[in-house]
């Protein structure tokens, strides 16, 4: 099953790894302002990737804004306050020796 179909399926008719994987997805569709310029993005647009394309795999997707092409971290707090599926956007430090 695709990404974008396992988006809209019904939950009740899924397996339990199928629901997480849903889960997973309707957060990261949901979208957050960039710290920087303030344009609202989600992970999918932010990492260059179609939703189909993308795995869920350890470690960091290199992210940026679309319009001020700022390098962006997708964050994940340790508690979740609500808000836009619970993550938000933070800015890479811009290296001075650059």
């Amino acid at each position: 099953m695709k990404n974008s179909e396992l988006l809209t399926a019904k939950r009740q008719d899924l397996p339990p790894i199928d629901k997480q994987r849903q889960y997973v997805l309707r957060s990261l569709v949901q979208k957050n302002a960039c710290p920087n310029c303030g344009h609202a993005l989600n992970f999918f647009e932010g990492a260059r990737v179609d939703i189909n394309d993308w795995e869920d795999k350890p470690g960091p997707t290199s992210c940026e804004c679309t319009i001020c092409k700022r390098e962006l971290i997708y964050v994940v707090p340790f508690l979740s306050t609500g808000g836009n599926g619970g993550w938000h956007w933070h800015l890479v430090p811009i290296d001075p020796e650059r």
